[in-house]
């Protein structure tokens, strides 16, 4: 019996040093402050980010050419690892609900498309492009973020052969347990309302 208080206590003690090491630095995202940023789904109604499962953000626009390359990749990405759940953030108030109901449409996206109009999670994430994916636990860690692979080399120039699959690595460490976080430096195009 006292094996087991000793086995629980020191799994919280681990699970808190966790917490506290993402937390201080700024690597972890209050649940309920992502519940309350008001947001838009392409119906006109209120949405709202869920954690009650893992969650990929995917900063678009449906004007950049490299979020519209990324988006069949990201469909079948979503249809493998159904225990995530995936949502497609625009920013700004630079596109009409019209425009990102399209953008759905016209890619076959599988996974909720969000406005953002005020960019309120865009500056709680501190997101500055699109695509910029951010990959969420339950309890609020951002355990990666950044590019979702290593395609682009610069703005408008991209490599022949994929070598690193950064979300989907992420996604699987994440699914397998393993604690840890990545980072990045997303390329694309900047966020604004123009």
């Amino acid at each position: 019996m006292k094996l087991i208080k000793l086995s629980i206590a020191v799994v919280t003690f681990i699970a808190i040093l966790f917490n506290a090491e993402f937390a201080s630095s700024q690597n972890f995202a209050s649940v309920s402050g992502i519940k309350s940023i008001n947001l838009v789904g392409v119906d006109g109604k209120a949405g709202k980010i869920s954690l009650s499962k893992p969650v990929v953000l995917i900063f678009l626009s449906p004007e950049c050419p490299l979020c519209k390359n990324y988006l069949p990749g990201l469909v079948k990405l979503q249809n493998s690892n159904k225990q995530i759940t995936f949502y497609g953030i625009v920013p700004g108030k630079g596109y009409s609900l019209k425009e990102i109901k399209a953008l759905k449409a016209d890619y076959q996206i599988n996974f909720e498309l969000l406005s953002d109009r005020d960019k309120e999670i865009s500056k709680y994430l501190k997101a500055t492009t699109t695509p910029e994916v951010f990959l969420i636990n339950t309890t609020g860690a951002i355990t990666y973020k950044g590019m979702i692979d290593n395609w682009p080399t610069s703005l408008g120039k991209t490599r022949l052969v994929v070598t690193q699959k950064y979300l989907e690595d992420a996604i699987s460490d994440l699914l397998k347990g393993k604690i840890s976080y990545k980072e990045t430096t997303p390329i694309g195009c900047l966020i604004n309302d123009i």
